[in-house]
């Protein structure tokens, strides 16, 4: 009766393998990140499934360095984001002269401080990338499309 018992608890367990073993096929991705050949101080990214169906992941960018973990893999989108801290305390003087600077340089927004970093139409952003099972690097070098105006 204990062998009976014995091989029950070891074919069940043998039959929960493929399930425990079928998270080992989730992706980690991890590398740099840079704009304008600098690294991204601050910032996160995000790879989302290029065909609209399963669960966004992403993480921070942190001194140019990213990793995402628990990613499923096949095709993502990578979106990548850059933020830095904005200056609240200003004088109306300072804000105008702010303005007429950044127009004279072609952007006529009336923003002053942008808290993004990273245009969203940068060249390298929301490119598609295949992500595999298992740890990989993948690095992303952006840069400012041309005709636009500086940030």
């Amino acid at each position: 009766m204990h062998r009976t018992l014995a091989a029950s608890l070891i074919l069940g367990a043998a039959g929960l393998l493929p399930v425990a073993t079928g998270c080992s096929r989730l992706a980690s991705v991890s590398g740099s990140v840079s704009y304008e050949g600098k690294p991204v101080a601050k910032g996160a990214i995000s790879f989302l499934p290029e065909d609209g169906r399963g669960p966004a992941c992403g993480g921070p960018i942190t001194d140019g360095q990213y990793c995402v973990e628990k990613l499923p893999p096949g095709r993502k989108v990578v979106q990548i984001i850059g933020v830095r801290k904005v200056p609240f305390a200003r004088s109306s003087e300072d804000m105008a002269r702010a303005a007429k600077e950044a127009a004279k340089k072609g952007d006529t927004t009336g923003i002053i401080d942008r808290a993004d970093t990273i245009p969203a139409d940068a060249e390298g952003n929301n490119r598609t990338v295949e992500v595999v099972a298992g740890e990989q690097t993948m690095d992303f070098t952006l840069t400012r499309r041309t005709g636009t105006a500086s940030r």
